[in-house]
């Protein structure tokens, strides 16, 4: 009986989707084709095809609000706002309007810790436990070899491992952070392996600080401080902040809109707090007005529009060399991904938070920088590397076919969402749940309660956040995160003999097993 009922869900699932498939409206491909030269201004017919493009996208896949910008030599040549920063509001976005960036703050991070390079306050081999002697990762031996090069590289072995900062994000600090990587098992060989760890990067922005003089106990302000005085100043990025009370009171902030397995929604901007305890790595706010200041100044090797210095072309350069391959065309420099794409250098690092995603990039070679701020997480149709990849096929005359493949794949990715729904329930029986309902503990993530709304829908409150689960029909006491950074992950129930309770599930690199 179970067989049957789960292939007549996967007939179904695929009907489903092949349905999906024949209604697919087809090419998505623009009219310019390029190359572009490296000794002419962008065409205006590119510029008119990509914001044609990404208009398309954001009509197909249910973007809220975009804003982007292009920019050549040390001048702006296109910046727009499309769409709306709030679905209710239906206020416009513009080039002023604050979006969380995520991980597009890296570069920053690393052209800030570049500038210190500059000054003789620290040297690319200074070690970090000459700074901070109490610093400690869980090998004591890659721990005294650690460099504040090394912070930035993503190959200290230091795994992802986003769990417990998503979890309990209001109670850790930048020091707790720092500390907080003693207790987390390496993986791969040191300086040879990709693994990329926002918190590795966030200990060196924080470290990096106090090297500047900042204060232990003290170290996201001082790490604050350090930007605004290296970047953000110089620079006149006026509106870009690591607060988001002060992105809020700006009046003109963008709504984050979360992607779950059910479907997508706004969200309120507070939960983009997750990402300030590793505010180095992932929790500046900003717009296309600022980012496009930054974008000038790489460029420009390192001197802003106004003619300031604020990082040398030697050490830019220096963040610019692959550390270590991620794959046969991509690497990873400090602070910033290195792509060799059909034969033209590009420097670039995406960005994604709770609800927002963000590009930065930046193509010496043409002279050329752009960047794309979106309020609206979507992992399966990133319309940020969808937009990216349309500019470099247009600008280098390649066959434009990132659209069609990132598409291919989605199709595939929304089948396995419609099977897993026809295999699963939303509303579970009150009685049977009765006893595993109430408060659980595991180490690691502290305290999290297993909810029963009204609606007979289950959920983990988080405390800071409530994460739907769904039951597995043809399990049991088996259930489907349908949100959180746990979503996808399988949830289990277990009473032992003695009536204990348990619940477990698995992150990315440990399993969490809770006792009620």
């Amino acid at each position: 009986m179970k067989m049957t009922i789960y292939v007549v869900a996967v007939v179904v699932g695929i009907a489903l989707i092949a349905w999906i498939g024949f209604s697919y409206t087809g090419s998505n491909k623009s009219s310019f084709v390029g190359p572009v030269s490296a000794d002419e201004p962008l065409p205006e017919a590119l510029i008119a095809d990509l914001q044609k493009y990404v208009g398309k996208t954001m009509r197909r896949d249910k973007v809220p609000g975009v804003a982007m910008v292009l920019v050549q030599g040390d001048q702006v040549v296109y910046s727009q706002g499309l769409g709306v920063r709030d679905r209710q509001t239906r206020a416009p976005v513009t080039p002023e309007t604050l979006f969380g960036i995520g991980s597009s703050t890296k570069p920053m991070t690393a052209v800030a810790i570049a500038s210190l390079v500059d000054d003789g306050t620290i040297d690319w081999h200074t070690k970090v436990t000459d700074v901070l002697p109490t610093f400690a990762l869980s090998n004591a031996q890659v721990t005294h070899e650690v460099t504040l090069e090394d912070t930035l590289c993503m190959c200290t072995g230091v795994p992802r491992r986003m769990e417990e900062i998503s979890v309990r994000y209001s109670e850790m600090t930048a020091e707790e952070i720092i500390g907080s990587l003693a207790a987390i098992p390496l993986s791969g060989s040191f300086g040879r392996q990709f693994n990329y760890s926002s918190r590795m990067l966030a200990a060196g922005g924080y470290i990096a600080a106090m090297a500047a003089g900042g204060e232990y106990g003290d170290l996201a302000q001082a790490y604050a401080d350090m930007m605004q005085q290296r970047l953000f100043g110089p620079l006149g990025m006026t509106s870009s902040t690591f607060s988001i009370d002060e992105a809020l009171a700006s009046g003109n902030y963008a709504t984050p809109h979360y992607s779950s397995l059910s479907g997508y929604h706004a969200i309120s901007p507070d939960i983009e707090g997750i990402f300030t305890p590793i505010a180095p790595a992932g929790a500046l706010w900003s717009n296309a007005e600022d980012v496009a200041k930054f974008l000038i100044m790489v460029l420009n090797d390192g001197v802003s529009a106004s003619g300031q210095r604020i990082v040398s072309a030697e050490n830019l350069a220096y963040l610019w060399e692959p550390r270590v391959a991620i794959d046969s065309t991509i690497s990873y420099g400090l602070g910033w991904h290195v792509e060799d794409y059909h034969g033209l250098t590009i420097y670039h690092h995406t960005g994604g938070t709770v609800g927002f995603a963000s590009e930065l990039v930046v193509i010496p070679e043409l002279d050329i920088g752009f960047a794309l701020l979106t309020n609206r997480l979507d992992q399966i149709t990133p319309i940020g590397r969808m937009a990216t990849y349309r500019l470099l096929e247009m600008l280098t005359g390649s066959e434009q076919v990132y659209d069609q493949e990132t598409r291919s794949t989605a199709r595939g990715v929304r089948r396995q969402v419609l099977t897993l729904s026809l295999v699963t329930r939303r509303k579970v029986n009150a009685d049977e749940i009765a006893p595993y309902l109430g408060i659980y503990h595991n180490d690691v993530l502290g305290e999290v309660e297993l909810v029963l709304h009204p609606d007979r829908s289950l959920w983990v409150d988080f405390r800071e956040y409530q994460s739907e689960v769904r039951r597995l029909v043809l399990e049991e006491n088996q259930f489907i995160f349908y949100e959180s950074v746990f979503v996808g992950k399988t949830l289990t129930l277990k009473r032992g003999p003695n009536g204990s309770v348990t619940m477990q599930w698995p992150g990315d690199e440990a399993v969490y097993t809770f006792a009620k």
